[in-house]
């Protein structure tokens, strides 16, 4: 009986354990906009050198973070990189004369 009470115990504390370890994940968590990228993350994501990435920067055409000599991106500035710099189908078709 005894063994059966520690052994309950055990896994009550078990299960506080865990339920305050989801707590603090879910505390640090940042939605799924705001997640970060480094340099290597972001060249994988939209399919283009370190050098792009790098070009894009100086040109100041997206937003970035330096932290301990390395590079960070949120993923809504990359979107709205890529949003601020759409071209409209109108702007870009042809006019044909006949």
């Amino acid at each position: 009986m005894k063994n059966q009470n520690t052994n309950q115990h055990l896994l009550e504390q078990l299960f506080q354990t865990l339920e305050e370890l989801r707590a603090e994940i879910r505390e640090f968590a940042r939605p799924a906009e705001e997640q970060l990228l480094d340099d290597v993350q972001l060249c994988e994501l939209l399919h283009v050198s370190k050098r792009t990435v790098a070009t894009w920067r100086q040109k100041g055409l997206i937003k970035h973070s330096w932290l301990l000599g390395k590079c960070y991106y949120k993923y809504s500035d990359v979107l709205a990189a890529i949003e601020a710099n759409a071209i409209s189908p109108m702007k870009n078709q042809l006019k044909i004369k006949l």
